[in-house]
């Protein structure tokens, strides 16, 4: 499965990418983001390498969890933001099982002018469950896309304390 996502920010691009970060300075005060926990934050040049740890467990039906080893519902997130393109991509896969369940996402920062900045994700849920494969992306995709909103709202609000 396959889904995009516009989101607009009425803020230049260097106040977005400052709230971008400042978000997870206060994780408990972001429910939209308490279903992760971090594992780690590398930098290599331009790159910030974050790994995180995510859980989908309340998004997939009772029915379906019966079905599907628990590990494959905690996924771990590795993305990669580029501080000099402002291009996150991330990979999210079960370590459980890296070949039945991944997400792979792409997302450009863009400045369309001095105030207004846009960010585009174009996210690929690739889900290889006999059965229930298609529940389990859908109830991912589905999942995914509700946090991205969150995510947007929690920066709006990090990019209004900035200005």
């Amino acid at each position: 499965m396959r889904f995009t996502l516009r989101q607009e920010f009425p803020y230049p691009i260097k106040t977005v990418i400052a709230a971008r970060e400042l978000r997870y300075d206060a994780i408990d005060e972001q429910p939209g983001l308490k279903s992760q926990q971090l594992l780690g934050v590398e930098h290599n040049g331009p790159l910030v390498i974050t790994r995180r740890l995510f859980k989908f467990g309340n998004a997939i039906p009772e029915i379906v969890k019966k079905m599907v080893p628990a590990g494959l519902l905690e996924m771990v997130d590795v993305n990669t933001f580029n501080t000099e393109t402002y291009l996150s991509q991330f990979t999210m896969q079960s370590e459980y099982a890296p070949d039945k369940v991944k997400i792979v996402a792409t997302c450009p920062y863009t400045a369309i002018n001095d105030n207004l900045t846009v960010r585009e994700y174009e996210v690929h849920v690739h889900v290889n469950i006999p059965l229930v494969g298609r529940t389990v992306a859908k109830a991912i995709v589905d999942s995914h896309r509700e946090a991205l909103v969150k995510d947007h709202q929690i920066i709006l609000k990090a990019c209004a304390k900035l200005v």
